[in-house]
């Protein structure tokens, strides 16, 4: 593990898939449990997100859907281990990944970086979007043309 250089401490991101079935009371109960560790291990929880459910790209464990969560925090020690643990020990959970983002994490430029690329997805979004819409007005455009000549065809 990563330890804290000069007083700041290392980052984690850890993301982890739970079966569809599990209800909102046991996810937040799982989710609660593990950013109780956190301060535990000297740290601090940066980032918290519900990804909802999604498709997966190949079966686990029988299932073909699961519901992601993400987290990013810090701390000292054998923090991972502990989370990791405890994401062993719940049946509902169908994977996991923990990552070490940095040994001197600045949460300020790990939220900005990320501001950032969402303003491009969403960006990417809008352009994605205009483009569909073009293609569509031309289908439409091509295809009332078609209708025409057939029209003027058939007098």
């Amino acid at each position: 593990m990563a330890k804290a250089v000069a007083g700041k401490l290392a980052g984690y991101e850890t993301t982890f898939i739970t079966r569809p079935e599990m209800n909102e009371d046991a996810l937040k109960a799982l989710t609660d449990r593990l950013i109780s560790i956190i301060p535990s291990f000297g740290g601090e929880l940066v980032l918290q997100e519900d990804w909802a459910t999604k498709r997966l790209a190949y079966k686990i464990e029988k299932e073909s859907r699961g519901r992601y969560t993400y987290l990013v925090y810090t701390g000292n020690g054998n923090i991972v281990a502990e989370i990791e643990r405890n994401l062993r020990m719940n049946d509902f959970v169908m994977r996991f990944l923990s990552v070490n983002l940095a040994k001197e994490f600045e949460q300020d430029s790990f939220m900005k970086r990320r501001e950032e690329i969402k303003a491009q997805a969403k960006k990417r979004e809008e352009e994605r979007e205009a483009r569909r819409e073009e293609r569509e007005a031309r289908r439409r455009s091509y295809d009332d043309s078609n209708d025409e000549m057939g029209a003027d065809a058939g007098e």
